[in-house]
């Protein structure tokens, strides 16, 4: 009885090459270990990625940024007399925000500003001055050329060669020890974290595992496809053993032949009557189509669940309707949107006091979903006719000064 030989060899695919495991060059490496500056927790260029890499980060980063800083802005009096508010006040911070920079509005300043807070969990607005010490400018620096230097002591920019030194918004005048020149500012806007006292973090890092898994899922399919739907393949021999002549007519088959065209069919001629080829597809651990989309779905499900943001914003439109949907946008404005809103007013309405002396105007963004406005508005009046709330009641419930009349600027009502 002759003896069984079985052997198998791998065709196509690149899984079992050897790759480099060097670390790449870094230009921050010399600053960390220094001292010079403080190391994020996250690694700044791997998290930026995300952004252009998963499809429901984008879109959750994206509705965030447009619903939080895109909507505009305005101003209105913090006085109890807004007639008697100083015009002189409003006209130069209208101008200063309407000219802030000549390459960007102050919106998409700030939105580039919150996308990286979205992104990086860190955001940075320059704050520039004139040759009088006048705030006159405002630009965003991507987040993934800066550093925070150890004890409040300011900002490193570093790009290629290049070094810039900036000083915290409000901090003592100094010169750049590169090129000599002031110091501009920056305000550091970031989400809060417990594991650092200079950085953020930002949302997406607690669903870095669905991330992970969305990727391989999506290149899984990516590369199935790219072999036009052939799963991979073990080719068995029994009763024989592959010549190099047949090996190399098979490899040649599955490499130029199957990919990427359908319909054809591999003719082996082997010798002995008793040699048996078989090709057996590698399916153990394949999920069903159904199974393997869950997957997917529940990958995206996660990431909305950490940024919070209801599937609608995203224009998911599964099981939703009307009612759920104004339901999860109020909730969505109220809980996410809202709170992020009233801490950036607060840093720029700082700012616009301290820094510019402008006490009676008051920065507002403003907000999303106006038709709900426009209902609060309607029970506001039903209220005030039946005698149950006051104009002052009213007014305070708005954000606005409770006596008088409001004079607001901006693309949007003077009630917020």
């Amino acid at each position: 009885m002759s003896e069984l030989m079985l052997k198998a060899y791998v065709v196509g695919g690149d899984e079992g090459a050897g790759r480099s495991r060097q670390l790449p060059e870094s230009a921050w490496v010399e600053a960390y270990a220094s001292g010079e500056v403080i190391e994020p927790p996250y690694d700044l260029d791997a998290l930026a990625q995300l952004y252009e890499t998963n499809a429901a980060h984008k879109a959750c980063v994206d509705a965030k940024v447009t619903n939080c800083v895109g909507l505009g802005y305005r101003f209105v009096p913090m006085t109890d007399n807004p007639q008697g508010a100083n015009r002189a006040n409003l006209a130069l911070l209208e101008h200063l925000f309407g000219n802030c920079s000549p390459e960007q509005t102050f919106t998409e300043a700030l939105a580039g500003v919150w996308t990286d807070v979205e992104c990086l969990g860190n955001g940075y607005l320059e704050i520039t001055r004139n040759s009088r010490g006048e705030i006159d400018g405002f630009y965003h620096v991507p987040g993934t050329t800066m550093r925070v230097r150890g004890g409040g002591q300011g900002f490193l920019q570093i790009r290629e060669t290049e070094r810039r030194s900036f000083r915290p918004l409000g901090g003592p005048e100094e010169a750049d020890p590169v090129t000599g020149e002031p110091q501009n500012e920056i305000m550091h806007l970031k989400k809060y974290t417990p594991q650092s006292s200079y950085y953020g973090i930002p949302d997406i890092v607690a669903a870095m595992a669905a991330v992970v898994g969305d990727k391989e899922a999506r290149e899984y399919n990516i590369d199935f496809f790219e072999n036009h739907a052939v799963p991979r393949m073990a080719i068995i021999v029994e009763g024989g053993q592959l010549s190099d002549e047949v090996l190399a007519q098979i490899q040649e088959y599955m490499e130029t032949e199957i990919r990427g065209q359908g319909h054809k069919t591999l003719i082996l001629d082997v010798p002995g009557s008793d040699v048996r080829i078989r090709l057996e597809p590698l399916t153990v651990g394949v999920q069903q189509d159904a199974a393997f989309l869950d997957y997917r779905k529940a990958n995206r499900d996660e990431v909305l669940m950490v940024h919070r943001v209801p599937p609608s914003k995203i224009t998911i439109v599964e099981h939703a309707n009307l009612s759920n949907s104004k339901d999860q946008d109020k909730t969505f404005r109220e809980q996410v949107i809202r709170p992020e809103q009233r801490r950036i007013e607060y840093r720029i309405n700082r700012m616009v006091r301290e820094e510019m002396g402008i006490g009676d105007w008051r920065f507002r963004f403003e907000e999303m979903d106006l038709a709900e406005a426009r209902e609060e508005a309607e029970i506001a009046k039903i209220y005030s006719e039946i005698g149950a709330w006051t104009v002052e009641e009213i007014r305070g419930r708005q954000g606005l000064s409770t006596a008088g009349t409001t004079a607001g600027t901006g693309t949007g009502p003077t009630a917020g």
